[in-house]
């Protein structure tokens, strides 16, 4: 989902940018892999967000889509939601869709007023990136989608989840709002949750580890049945919080805020044996946040290691704030600690901090789903930013190890170097990594960027690609690097850091100066 460019007001100075080309397209060659139109079949829930071009605004929609494993698309359902418009529940009507055989493809889907187009990569048969592609422009937005457990549609919510929600509040000027906490569903169709507990940070606004005072959940009598549609709400601090969701699985929820001043949309995530002292959270972690501080759009990426006494080492991290790019550490590094919060025992939250003796404080809230991660809030001073954490397992990596077929979504703002026109982009594609060190990658990406007002479809990758070292982070005594050249005359070239989770996800950061990105690579399993 796309973090970075929630927080975009687009300039009229975009618009004036006239739909063109980038100059001469180098053809794709054959996709070759395993993924057919057959990959996509069944029930589908999708959640993106992005900016809408009419308005400039922050938008959201989560949904689901039936395929039909032979191109076609039979129904849907999304709830879409805009500042400026408001939530709507839309149907979708007999659609269509195209699968390539490494798992790039289209898909269609029309409603009672338009037909909307979206570029996607399949990671497997279950899960799969989106990016929304549409030549009319009417805006750009990414996400992913999974495929729907029909069992659990009648189970409802049930259990302790983590949950991760970001986008925008009205009340505080359409300024950034990310939210993150536990939720605990007592199983069933309709009821009241058992527990809850939120922190907010709404526009730096702090609110923190305030319970549930009230709550309430109920299928949808008209969508739930069939697509897992339903609405929930809850009371903390004295403010409600309503939300549309759609269940995925027993695993996960898709949510997105409706009936209210503010917009949030985000996941859900189950939730089992997590540590509940600080001996209980130990290991190097990688995390991803993104967001927007007082300069602009921001993004942070790093890894720590956690000793089980409270203490951090080993503390790498990465920001591009408004496209200036800064490293830690850059000076000395100081008051490296975290906690598991015991006050509030079981709810996987807890604290971290470090100190640059140049850059300042680094200050985090995560709630985790389990000892392998979950997910993160950065709180440090002027900024809103929320992501992922994971365990890091599986070094020492190398090229070889990392070999194979992958697909991407990276989402953020980029600079027009013409006009200075700042707009979203969102990318979707396939990657493959060979073996090699350097000149190790090729691929195809779909694309929308704003600030240049245009869809950029089929786009060849090549370049430099990954350098890794063993540790998953630092390469010969540098970051990890990951460098994507895109063909078109003239041809325009990515530089990412790069922080590795394990043998099958990575995570990347932009360090360009006309663009803040991030994203994730995810490996491909036909």
């Amino acid at each position: 989902m796309n973090r970075l460019a929630l927080f975009l007001a687009l300039s009229a100075a975009v618009f004036a940018v006239a739909c063109g080309n980038s100059g001469s397209v180098v053809t794709p060659p054959p996709p070759v892999g395993g993924f057919t139109n057959a990959s996509l079949k069944g029930q589908y829930v999708f959640s993106m967000s992005g900016s809408d071009t009419a308005t400039g605004d922050f938008f959201a929609r989560i949904g689901v889509f039936v395929a039909d494993g032979q191109g076609g698309i039979s129904s849907g359902v999304e709830d879409v939601n805009t500042p400026s418009v408001g939530q709507q529940t839309i149907a979708y009507t007999t659609s269509t869709y195209s699968i390539q055989a490494d798992g790039r493809g289209t898909i269609n889907l029309t409603n009672a007023t338009r037909t909307l187009s979206f570029s996607v990569t399949l990671l497997s048969a279950s899960q799969g990136l989106i990016v929304q592609t549409d030549p009319s422009l009417v805006g750009t937005a990414s996400g992913s989608f999974y495929l729907q457990n029909p069992n659990s549609l009648t189970t409802g919510l049930s259990g302790n989840y983590v949950f991760d929600f970001s986008g925008v509040d009205s009340v505080s000027g359409g300024g950034p709002d990310s939210i993150v906490g536990q939720l605990v569903a007592p199983g069933g169709l309709f009821g009241t949750l058992t527990s809850g507990l939120i922190d907010e940070n709404d526009s730096g606004s702090l609110l923190s580890a305030a319970s549930f005072t009230g709550s309430n959940f109920q299928t949808d009598a008209t969508y739930g049945p069939t697509f897992g549609r339903g609405t929930l709400s809850f009371i903390a601090n004295g403010i409600t919080y309503s939300y549309a969701y759609y269940i995925v699985d027993g695993t996960r929820v898709r949510m997105i805020e409706i009936n209210s001043s503010a917009l949030t949309v985000g996941d859900a995530i189950s939730q089992s044996s997590v540590p509940s002292s600080n001996a209980n959270f130990n290991g190097s972690f990688a995390f991803l946040a993104s967001g927007s501080s007082n300069s602009g759009a921001i993004t942070r990426i790093g890894r720590f290691t956690a000793n089980g006494s409270g203490a951090l080492s080993n503390i790498y991290a990465d920001t591009n704030d408004a496209f200036t790019v800064a490293s830690v550490p850059h000076g000395s590094l100081s008051a490296t600690t975290y906690a598991i919060d015991t006050v509030n025992a079981g709810t996987g939250r807890g604290t971290l901090t470090f100190t640059d003796s140049k850059l300042g404080t680094y200050s985090f809230v995560f709630y985790l789903s389990s000892s392998s991660g979950g997910v993160i809030q950065d709180i440090s001073a002027n900024q809103v930013a929320d992501g992922t954490l994971a365990l890091q397992t599986g070094a020492p990596f190398s090229n070889a190890s990392l070999a194979g077929d992958y697909g991407l979504n990276f989402s953020g703002v980029s600079q027009n170097n013409s006009t200075n026109a700042e707009g979203e982009e969102d990318y979707v594609g396939h990657l493959s990594f060979s073996s090699a060190t350097s000149n190790n990658v090729t691929g195809v990406v779909d694309f929308t960027e704003l600030s240049v007002f245009q869809v950029f479809p089929s786009v060849v990758v090549s370049g430099a690609g990954l350098a890794v070292g063993g540790d998953g982070t630092t390469s010969s005594g540098t970051r990890n690097s990951l460098t994507l050249t895109l063909s078109g005359t003239p041809s325009s070239t990515l530089h990412f850091v790069a922080y590795l989770v394990n043998s099958q996800t990575i995570y990347v950061a932009g360090t360009d100066n006309n663009r803040v990105i991030s994203g994730i690579i995810n490996v491909q399993n036909p």
